[in-house]
């Protein structure tokens, strides 16, 4: 009877025992089940994004919201020429702009090596700290994820958790390297994509926008004109004579001429202002919240600029180059046009022709009907 009654006690702490480990494995389905569910709709909503500050929003929106355990979330990728963060500067809406990091080649080779895999650990400032750079608060462990793409590596999805081993060696990764797959691929994608927007907006020969890019941002300027009524200026810039630098000296000389123009009228812009160039040896300059006053100084600024170039080549010494400008305004007391874009260019280029007739190598401000 004794041996019974013994039996019966290991029996009974043996269910005891099988019945919490059922318990924490349904606890641990539970929670794989909540994190590839939360993976997944992080994936599907990269998948869908348009651009490389909407897929860094996602992703880290995501991941904070999705999972308590986990605070700060980066991209960093490799950007010797920072062409993806000149991307990220173009997109005025980033939420998430501090999480994306800009990296010089090399600068993941002390954390991954072939065949790349990820890290998870206490947190280490010197060798995690560039990862962070935007550190809010202390960081206990992290999560670093390599990024490859085609056998090369581009970057680390890193995460931290306050929490010291929330983030721990020997932890299964399949899903942080799967997220990390997917992230590679979106973060191609979204480059690729702008790389095609840019090559159809922006001039070949200069490197700014081309008119089919100011065509398109004088209609939003204009419309926030309207709801604003904060002043819209608009500058069109000539450079006088052009055809006689082309025949005298060639067109590699008039391409020189044109590239030098350009970075002149760069120089005045600020990070609101819009530069293209409209065709041929024409310029337009949109500046908003500048009134005519402003605009009048800046395109006088800008002609003159424009008469003290100089060239270094022995060719090019010989080469004098004027501006004629035109200068318009959308004034606050302005009143309301159907398409104000196209009348504010007009004008504007109406002056120009103005300024040309009269002798060139100066400004001339048109009134634009109140």
């Amino acid at each position: 009877m004794e041996d019974f009654s013994v039996k019966y006690r290991e029996l009974q702490h043996r269910y005891k025992e099988l019945e919490r480990t059922l318990h924490l494995t349904q606890d641990q389905v539970r929670s794989n089940e909540h994190i590839w569910s939360g993976f997944r709709d992080i994936e599907l909503s990269m998948v869908a994004a348009q651009s490389l500050g909407r897929l860094v929003d996602v992703l880290v929106d995501g991941l904070v919201n999705r999972f308590g355990t986990v605070d700060q979330v980066t991209l960093a990728c490799l950007d010797p020429e920072y062409e993806l963060s000149r991307m990220l500067e173009r997109e005025s809406e980033v939420q998430w702009r501090e999480s994306f990091v800009a990296l010089h080649p090399g600068a993941l080779d002390d954390l991954y090596s072939q065949p790349y895999r990820p890290w998870l650990g206490p947190f280490d400032v010197p060798r995690h700290g560039q990862l962070f750079p935007s550190q809010r608060g202390s960081i206990g462990s992290v999560a670093l994820v390599p990024l490859v793409l085609h056998g090369k590596l581009i970057g680390s999805l890193n995460q931290s958790s306050p929490r010291v081993g929330h983030f721990s060696a020997g932890a299964a990764t399949d899903l942080l390297e799967h997220l990390a797959g997917i992230t590679a691929l979106c973060v191609d994608t979204a480059v690729s994509h702008e790389r095609l927007k840019l090559d159809g907006l922006t001039d070949a020969l200069t490197g700014i926008a081309n008119r089919r890019f100011f065509e398109r941002r004088v209609v939003e300027e204009a419309e926030r004109w309207r709801r604003t009524r904060l002043s819209l200026s608009c500058l069109v810039v000539d450079i006088d004579h052009f055809k006689k630098i082309n025949d005298r000296y060639g067109h590699q000389a008039g391409d020189k001429v044109l590239q030098q123009v350009a970075r002149e009228l760069e120089a005045v812009l600020r990070s609101s202002d819009v530069l293209a160039r409209y065709g041929g040896e024409e310029f337009v300059l949109l500046l908003p919240a500048t009134d005519l006053r402003e605009a009048a100084e800046i395109a006088n600024r800008i002609r003159q600029n424009v008469a003290t170039i100089h060239f270094e080549q022995a060719d090019l010494r010989d080469i004098s180059v004027t501006a004629s400008v035109g200068v318009a305004c959308l004034g606050t007391a302005q009143r309301e046009e159907a398409h104000p874009g196209e009348v504010l260019f007009r004008y504007a280029d109406q002056a120009l022709y103005s300024a040309k007739n009269s002798g060139r190598n100066r400004v001339v401000v048109a009134q634009v009907r109140a």
